[in-house]
């Protein structure tokens, strides 16, 4: 009797088992489908549920493959940090399973991803270790791929060394015998820019550009073409190139805009269809049709309320960003008019007394934060300075005048000795020559950050072509 016991357990423990094998393969596969479709979520839970089997069945080898799914999927999510704890967990796992092979890979995906981070110490120890290992088994393909991502590391650092990444992807392309791919030319084209040899560079940067097979890899060539045509001082044509960077990078926000919207409307419709299912199912119980005919009409009114809540929520919380947002501004208006007013006692055509109402303004937003009367009485002072620092002459003359007695008349010299710059340049300069964000200036000026942002680039290359004496100067208070 005993032993037909343990033979029927020993039966129920083989095929749960089995049973349990089955179902990891298939997480493991639904994993890996559902992050080549891109639904990262979905593909997330699947991980999950692949990972307590694999804990359950003591499973190393599917544990590692887990956990390096779970690493691309952060990767894909912009969650470098968590990408970075997924690879450590994934090659543990991979070397407590004896795959030394795997093991090796996983840890040149962590090299990356600390450079991801800017971690460059940790990735170039990464880096260190993955080539000797590679070298002592033969893998000449781990070998250049290493050899160019410590390349592009050397060119990164605080210290760039252009001579050793010069001599690293030489050693790919002649003694490992791999092709340079567009990344490695581009890396190639900066190292040869760093060393001096100019014409070296603009070569390889034009080949980085002919062999670019993707936008990501056209983008990245551009990058390196604005770096050396901004060396050379080719200021026109390095804009264009960045131009083209920051198109790409535009592009490539919008897309994923777009397949979040596109994951949150199929998210929707499935538990909209998910719903519609239970209410059919729930139709032909005809003995509970009334009760559930009053439970769907007292959740939809339930669901009502919480959405008007929620609606009602979401109007306090965008007007509390946008109150936030000005009141940011007024206290670096405040900070800065301030000091003006102190350091100019005198000076009263400059409408010092607008930093008086801004020293209110901030007392307002304390005193009437959470109330119906806070927006009114608090974002109608704040605009009424921004519109003053906007059309108000004497203000922007009173921040020249504080810059010209407590920096050596700063902005005199820069009219003095480059006539030809426009008004509006001469007006940029003031307000970042005094310290401003750059969210005050493009509220001020009403552009974009990234136009604020070209036109303090494009002023900072007209200073520093011109044949000015102080441009040094100029430069160094635009940098402060």
């Amino acid at each position: 009797m005993i032993r037909k016991l343990s033979v029927i357990f020993l039966f129920c423990l083989y095929a749960c088992t089995s049973m349990n094998r089955t179902r990891l393969e298939e997480a493991l596969n639904d994993s890996e489908i559902l992050f080549e479709e891109k639904r990262y979520s979905e593909a997330m839970t699947v991980c999950s549920e692949a990972e307590a089997l694999a804990h359950r069945l003591d499973d190393q080898f599917s544990l590692g493959k887990v956990y390096r799914t779970m690493a691309h999927i952060s990767n894909a999510a912009y969650r470098y940090h968590d990408e970075i704890q997924y690879l450590k967990m994934a090659s543990d796992a991979f070397s407590n399973a004896e795959k030394p092979f795997n093991s090796l890979y996983v840890d040149m995906e962590k090299g990356m991803a600390y450079y991801n981070v800017s971690d460059y110490a940790s990735a170039e120890k990464v880096y260190r270790d993955v080539l000797y290992r590679a070298y002592e088994v033969s893998d000449t393909a781990l070998q250049a791929q290493c050899l160019s991502a410590y390349a592009a590391l050397t060119l990164e650092v605080s210290k760039p060394d252009p001579s050793l990444a010069i001599d690293m992807l030489s050693r790919v392309a002649n003694d490992l015998k791999c092709p340079l791919s567009s990344s490695d030319r581009g890396v190639l084209a900066y190292a040869y820019s760093l060393s001096g040899k100019e014409d070296e560079a603009l070569k390889w940067a034009e080949k980085a550009l002919a062999s670019s097979q993707s936008p990501s890899e056209k983008a990245q060539a551009d990058f390196r073409l604005y770096q050396i045509k901004s060396r050379l001082g080719y200021d026109s044509q390095a804009l264009r190139s960045l131009e083209a960077v920051m198109e790409y990078s535009n592009s490539v926000e919008m897309a994923s805009l777009m397949k979040s919207v596109a994951s949150s409307r199929k998210d929707f419709l499935d538990q909209q269809h998910s719903v519609t299912q239970h209410r059919l199912r729930s139709t032909r119980l005809s003995a509970a049709f009334v009760l559930l005919s009053l439970m769907s009409v007292v959740f939809a009114m339930l669901g009502y309320i919480r959405y008007r809540k929620l609606e009602a929520a979401k109007l306090l919380a965008e007007e509390r960003a946008e109150t936030e947002k000005y009141m940011n501004i007024a206290e670096d208006l405040q900070a800065k008019l301030k000091t003006a007013s102190k350091r100019l006692p005198s000076e009263k055509h400059m409408s010092i007394a607008r930093f008086d109402v801004l020293e209110r303004l901030c007392e307002q937003y304390y005193v009437y934060e959470g109330t119906p009367n806070l927006q009114d009485k608090v974002l109608k002072e704040v605009k009424s300075v921004i519109q003053g620092l906007r059309d108000d002459p004497k203000m922007l003359k009173g921040l020249e005048l504080m810059l010209d007695r407590n920096c050596g008349e700063i902005v005199k010299r820069l009219k003095e000795q480059l006539p030809k710059l426009k008004e509006e340049d001469i007006r940029l300069f003031i307000f970042a020559a005094s310290g401003f964000s750059s969210t005050t200036i493009s509220t001020i000026l009403e552009k974009d950050k990234g136009i604020v942002y070209n036109r303090i680039w494009r002023l900072k290359g007209k200073i520093t072509s011109s044949d000015a004496h102080d441009k040094e100067d100029f430069l160094a208070i635009l940098n402060a």
